[in-house]
């Protein structure tokens, strides 16, 4: 049966979604192309969330992908569970520690427990993620991220 499918049931849950937020945009007022809104940019990415969501519901309409039974048989719960618990301890200490030290200390978890990979690659990834990351967004695009109440002490960046 069609609405079985986990493609119309994921579709239906995306077209909600990008409904909802072209509907804020909306509300935010979208102005013009050459002067554009607050509201601008969400409306039409919702649009655009709208259109490939219907593509795929159609999809599961016409019997296209997975039942949707079969689509979490194999799932392994145990690294949902960490990398759920991993990205809350990583909300809650981020002001305390700061972007680079909560990055590089969630991408090594991510690397050595949840899925593991050789320490000789997943430190250096994990160093020049979180450090190159923080470059980008500090220095070229000046945004202000969270040094960490410690760290301001003995980093003078």
């Amino acid at each position: 049966m069609m609405l079985r499918r986990a493609e119309f049931w994921g579709g239906l849950f995306w077209l909600a979604i990008g409904a909802f937020v072209a509907w804020q945009g909306w509300l935010l007022e979208l102005g013009t192309l050459r002067e554009p809104g607050s509201g601008f940019v969400f409306f039409w990415l919702g649009l655009i969330i709208v259109a490939f969501a219907t593509s795929i519901a159609i999809g599961g309409l016409r019997g296209e992908g997975p039942l949707l039974g079969d689509l979490w048989r194999g799932a392994r719960w145990r690294n949902v569970l960490l990398v759920v618990l991993a990205l809350i301890a990583f909300g809650f200490m981020f002001e305390r520690l700061g972007f680079v030290i909560c990055s590089l200390a969630l991408l090594l978890f991510l690397m050595t427990v949840v899925d593991p990979v050789r320490p000789t690659i997943s430190i250096p990834v994990s160093l020049i993620a979180a450090v190159g990351v923080w470059y980008v967004l500090e220095k070229m695009l000046l945004v202000q991220l969270p040094k960490g109440t410690w760290v301001e002490d003995f980093i003078p960046f």
